[in-house]
């Protein structure tokens, strides 16, 4: 038999097999169809199916191998068929891709004869897709978020041989330009009648004018389950009000004949602690079995992330025929929308009885060319949001949705997952019956899909629709109310009652972006919005800044990056003081969305730019962060913490560009994400100043109490005490508390001198005045590597003290971009080293740079 490179999987295991036959008996066998895929561009929309199906059956030159599953601008790049489009104006040049339509091929070999059906399952079409089995058509298919199944029993070929799967993709730009709007919904843009991921259809997430994706993203299987097979697993744990007990309810689901099944029970270090069987009537059965003293599942600053698993095995006869394994942790989130003591607005969350400050950012896409996943990459980010000390990952409506491996992910490293519906900015139609229907099967496949994973906090909507109404028609929208008031908590309600759906993000209060209400989103470079110094949960704050100069090196020529005679000075308010190609390569606006860069000194070079702009995102963020995480307004008495939540727009970009992100296309942690990590410490010493006072607070939203003495010192940059103060603290689990006042240390005197708390190994110093406006001495860094770490030390105040691996992209360190005060040393450990990378620069604003050789395994 020729081997056609089949990825076989028997679901009674989960090991992936590579084989070149087909598995025979009555277990059910799943097999992935990775490879003999073809791509071929058509000339018209009227394709001949069988004269393509015969061609497709022995591909010419004119169809293009593919490497499955990918999508049509990665297989042209592959063959040589578009240049890079993430460098310069590239992109531009494949922005036809979607305007054409495709057809994808795949020959396969026939199993031998099943005696119940032959399933063709499709994991991920992007979107509008025609299917043919050997010439006749099985499927249409219009939505890229639904999975999709079809029986091919009768269409697939004798036994053992060849078959012939086409699918052709139209374009989705021919569809969108056709759409004929109601007069009800003029004012909504035309790609909203498409399920198709939002952001393929701007230059928002960095392509220019848009990267419209077209093809397959996800696997295509051939399932052959027999006469009997599980559909799907519900597993509900609910805990006691003790957190003493749990009992579990578990629903199966199956399809074709009724029959038994077993099940087993294994502890999170892999005991069988109970199992039992049962019988199934009318394709469904549920069951119920308890658990004493059970391990909790943790968000990862908390405690662990202990998971059960419970197997069921799907029986004909004494013969297992089908089994599905699931993953379960136990853990109680409750939401917090009022306060208990005040009566007062909330939207906290409360795990397992414990209130947790929610830490994280906005997960974006983590490719602009494709939708295809990538487990490195995103493995690489889930490291950096693991070492920004976040606890919490918002899944953004418009990227795509994650397979499970990256839910997998999250439920170990206990990160939990604000998720969004795939719905983008601004409302939607609603009142179209086929639209409406085709909206609701893909949110209750989405519930099935992710409800048994203890990670997923809780369903919202979409991503700004209210709010996109209200910032385009000024008025709460009258349309799209179906949606996401009836159709999407209904599916919630019956499907996964046990979490909170909120409607949108943000949502809440007399219009969507309300800070006292719900969730917020910070717009504050644009626009004034009262009472929100301190909104009850920031689900996205940010600012705009550069990628690194290396990384900046890999989509910009020299002349780009900076032209002969630019000069960078602000001379017209509005107006981007940055060359033409980083405009050019910045979106949504991005100047308007800087942070304080005239507290900088004017920069001189493309370096000195892009550290003017981190900087700037850099504070900004840690300001923002430390006053919300303190709970009230500047000023306000402590002890009634309004804020339960601050998550960063966003972690990651899809594409190279200059904008909100803390992590770059490249994967290398911007500066911005250095002063993150540090203000995400769950225990947080920070500074507060008002018009007539300056406070020390010390926030703990660590598990256990902190007690020890707290510090603070008023210094000379030299290193020369102007007074020092003490006090003993001890902060609960929780608590936010101002602890110190400075008064009498006296005036400070602000470009000479500045303010540092000390409690335990936790330091902070604190600038009163602009960066520009200081007067710093030279400062005399020492540096010495010692394996992977690298020493640092300062004689005066340094400024920003900075590591960076000379000539490559993607390094990250322990620390970075931070100050130093006087006669402190410091210890950094390389967490990710870039390819090929044995040289470090260590440098501060003021000091001169070192250059060291480091050994890394």
């Amino acid at each position: 038999m020729k081997d056609h490179g089949l990825k076989i999987i028997p679901s009674c295991g989960i090991l992936l097999l590579l084989a070149t036959s087909w598995a025979c008996g009555n277990q059910r066998t799943t097999t992935v169809l990775t490879e003999n895929w073809h791509i071929k561009q058509l000339d018209t929309d009227k394709a001949d199916i069988a004269a393509l199906t015969r061609s497709a059956a022995s591909p010419d030159s004119t169809w293009l191998s593919a490497l499955m599953p990918a999508q049509v601008h990665e297989t042209l790049f592959m063959h040589g068929r578009i240049s890079d489009p993430h460098v310069g104006k590239n992109a531009a040049d494949s922005a036809w891709v979607g305007e054409k339509d495709w057809a994808y091929a795949c020959v396969f070999k026939s199993p031998r004869h099943s005696k119940g059906p032959m399933f063709l399952r499709f994991e991920g079409l992007d979107t509008l897709a025609t299917a043919y089995l050997n010439g006749k058509k099985i499927g249409e298919f219009n939505n890229m978020f639904r999975r999709y199944s079809v029986d091919v029993k009768e269409q697939l070929s004798p036994g053992n041989s060849d078959n012939v799967l086409l699918i052709i993709f139209s374009s989705p730009l021919r569809f969108v330009s056709n759409v004929e709007r109601p007069d009800r919904h003029k004012n909504l843009p035309k790609h909203k009648w498409l399920r198709k991921s939002h952001g393929d259809f701007s230059s928002y997430l960095g392509a220019r004018p848009h990267a419209l994706k077209v093809g397959i993203f996800r696997d295509v299987l051939l399932d052959i389950p027999g006469r009997s097979w599980i559909e799907d697993v519900w597993v509900r744990p609910k805990l006691d009000a003790n957190f003493k007990q749990a009992k579990v309810t578990v629903k199966v689901e199956t399809g074709g004949a009724d029959g038994g099944f077993d099940w087993i029970l294994k502890d999170p270090s892999d005991n069988r602690i109970k199992s039992g069987d049962g019988r199934l009537s009318g394709n469904s059965c549920s069951f119920q079995f308890v658990i004493d003293d059970p391990k909790l599942w943790w968000p990862r600053t908390h405690g662990g992330q202990p998971l059960y698993q419970l197997d069921i095995i799907l029986t004909n006869g004494n013969e297992p025929v089908d089994r599905r394994s699931v993953s379960f942790g136990i853990r109680d989130v409750r939401p917090v929308l009022k306060d208990p003591q005040t009566g007062e607005r909330r939207f906290r969350f409360d795990v397992n009885g414990q209130p947790i400050f929610m830490r994280g950012a906005c997960w974006a896409p983590l490719e602009g060319m494709t939708h295809c996943w990538d487990s490195e990459r995103a493995a690489r980010l889930l490291d950096l949001l693991e070492h920004g000390q976040m606890n919490v990952l918002r899944v953004w409506a418009e990227g795509h949705i994650p397979p499970q491996e990256f839910y997998d992910q999250c439920d170990e490293r206990g990160i939990l997952v604000w998720q969004d519906f795939m719905f983008g900015y601004n409302m939607h139609p609603s009142g179209e019956p086929e639209f409406d229907e085709n909206c609701r099967l893909e949110i209750e496949g989405m519930i099935r899909m992710l409800r048994n994973h203890p990670c997923i906090l809780l369903w919202v909507g979409g991503n700004e629709n209210h709010m996109g109404w209200n910032f385009g028609q000024g008025t709460n929208p009258p349309i799209g109310l179906e949606l996401f008031h009836k159709i999407m908590p209904a599916a919630c309600a019956t499907l996964d009652p046990d979490r909170l759906f909120h409607a949108s993000s943000p949502y809440g209060g007399p219009v969507a972006n309300w800070p006292l209400e719900g969730d917020w989103h910070d717009y504050s470079t644009l626009k004034f919005v009262p009472e929100a110094s301190v909104p009850l949960y920031a689900s996205e704050v940010g600012r705009a800044s550069a990628p690194s100069l290396s990384s900046m090196k890999l989509f910009l020529s020299d002349e780009e990056l900076w032209p002969e005679g630019f000069d960078p000075a602000i001379r017209t308010p509005g107006r981007a003081a940055w060359p033409a190609m980083w405009q050019y390569r910045s979106v949504g606006g991005s100047w308007d969305k800087v942070g304080r860069v005239g507290d900088y000194c004017d920069p001189a070079s493309a370096a000195e730019l892009i550290r003017v702009l981190g900087m700037a995102h850099g504070e900004y963020l840690r300001d923002r962060i430390e006053r919300e995480r303190r709970g009230v307004p500047d000023g306000e008495p402590d002890g009634n913490r309004r804020c339960w939540g601050n998550m960063i727009w966003r972690l990651n970009d899809s594409w190279p560009i200059i904008y909100w992100s803390a992590i770059d296309y490249y994967l290398e942690p911007k500066i911005a994400y250095c002063f993150v990590r540090r203000a995400y410490d769950p225990v947080l010493v920070s500074f507060e100043q008002t018009q007539d006072r300056i406070a020390v607070w010390v926030v703990n939203d660590s598990p256990e109490t902190v007690s020890g003495k707290l510090q603070v010192r008023r210094l000379q940059f030299n290193g020369d005490s102007r007074g020092q103060l003490e006090t003993h603290v001890t902060v609960a689990p929780g608590q936010a508390k101002r602890c110190l006042l400075t008064t009498d240390l006296g005036p400070v005197y602000l470009r000479r001198e500045f303010l540092h708390a000390k409690l335990g190994e936790r330091n902070a110093s604190y600038l009163l005045i602009g960066e520009r406006y200081l007067h710093l001495p030279n400062a005399k860094l020492t540096a010495q590597a010692v394996g992977d770490k690298i020493e640092i030390s300062t004689d005066v105040f340094a400024r920003t003290v900075s590591l960076e691996m000379n000539g490559v992209t993607g390094a990250a360190f322990e620390d970075n971009f931070f100050d130093m005060v006087p006669g402190q040393k410091r210890t950094i450990s390389v967490i990710h080293p870039a390819d090929g990378a044995r040289v470090v620069t260590v440098a501060a604003l003021n000091a001169k740079p070192i250059r060291l050789s480091i050994e890394l395994e």
